[in-house]
């Protein structure tokens, strides 16, 4: 009887972990992401999340114009703390698929100009599979980013959204060091 009360309380810790996880915008399991193939502002081909295997890997994605501040503030105040650790990787990426044919080089050349030569190689611009990559993080409106933490071998280890807030940082900065092992 005895274990049996304990197996209780131990899945209802569970179950309440687990449901905190989600309410907060965090993935309670870890789940294989969709390849993305693009290619980086640099002019070099991507695929994530292969290319980032090894690395600890931030995915900061934005699906229209508005989006872009919000990506920035995100990828921008990740690369502050975790920049310089060989182990992490941030790639910020713009989804164009919706942007007509004939406009997609002048809005990758505008984005190249306004991106410095040091981030430029992992800037991903993407033109396919904008409905299933709007499935996989659970999009809602398109004026915000979508981010997505990956670990060394490519699974989603939290994910969130929304314009940047320091508060809501700390809970991507904490996945992050809980992954590097810090």
């Amino acid at each position: 009887m005895k274990h049996l009360s304990i197996s209780i309380v131990l899945a209802a810790a569970t179950l309440t972990l687990a449901t905190s996880t989600i309410a907060n915008g965090q993935s309670a399991d870890t789940t294989a992401m969709p390849r993305l193939e693009g290619d980086t502002l640099s002019g070099r081909r991507i695929v994530l999340p292969d290319d980032a295997h090894g690395k600890i890997a931030f995915l900061a994605i934005g699906f229209s114009k508005n989006s872009g501040d919000a990506t920035r503030a995100w990828s921008d105040r990740f690369k502050k703390d975790f920049g310089t650790d060989p182990r992490f990787a941030v790639y910020p990426i713009a989804e164009l698929e919706a942007a007509p044919r004939f406009v997609r080089g002048m809005i990758v050349s505008s984005m190249r100009k306004g991106t410095p030569a040091a981030k430029r190689d992992r800037f991903v611009t993407l033109f396919q599979g904008t409905e299933e990559l709007k499935r996989f993080v659970g999009f809602a409106t398109s004026d915000e980013a979508y981010l997505l933490l990956l670990d060394a071998n490519g699974r989603v280890q939290w994910r969130g959204h929304g314009i940047f807030r320091e508060k809501d940082y700390m809970a991507l900065q904490a996945a992050a060091k809980k992954l590097a092992g810090q």
